[in-house]
């Protein structure tokens, strides 16, 4: 460092980034770029999408939580370890997905490349957000906000009838 004009490396730090150079503060940041280049390189997703999934994941694990409780179940101590482990699983399935969607080499069909693990990534992580969405709004439903079942009825309904998973006409006589 003394060819450029600094007595060691840590008087460059502080010339250069001053209120930036303590270590908590460069620990953070080099944590949280860390983290961030994991997630969108290795799951594929925006940082903040991920955060928001996340939060979802949380906000479906305390509305359990609180609808339980109202509902005088007794909350046993390794439900948090269970959340925990979805995130684990959630993560660890998407970026698998992603990897084969970024990764794997995609032929031509008829002049096209069609990559099908694109559409799984984007069924995979679609129907994670749609199922943590739906136990959202029934723990909401449970909690006695009537309108969110309204909104469980109405996404659930469109997700059987996206997949046939019950007759058509069944679902619409059923409503």
């Amino acid at each position: 460092m003394k060819e450029f004009g600094f007595d060691c490396s840590a008087e460059f730090v502080n010339s250069s980034f001053g209120f930036c150079a303590s270590k908590p503060l460069l620990a953070v940041g080099f944590s949280t770029a860390t983290i961030a280049t994991f997630v969108e390189n290795y799951i594929g997703l925006d940082p903040l999408v991920y955060i928001a999934f996340m939060l979802l994941l949380f906000m479906e694990f305390l509305t359990g939580i609180k609808a339980s409780v109202k509902e005088g179940v007794k909350i046993q101590s390794k439900r948090f370890g269970r959340v925990i482990l979805k995130l684990l699983i959630y993560t660890i399935l998407i970026g698998i997905v992603h990897t084969f969607r970024a990764r794997l080499e995609v032929p031509r069909f008829l002049g096209n490349q069609v990559n099908i693990y694109s559409w799984i990534y984007f069924l995979t992580i679609n129907l994670i957000v749609l199922q943590l969405l739906l136990s959202v709004f029934e723990n909401l439903n449970r909690l006695g906000f009537e309108e969110s079942n309204r909104i469980y009825k109405a996404i659930s309904r469109a997700i059987k009838k996206f997949f046939k998973l019950v007759d058509n006409e069944h679902l619409d006589k059923k409503d």
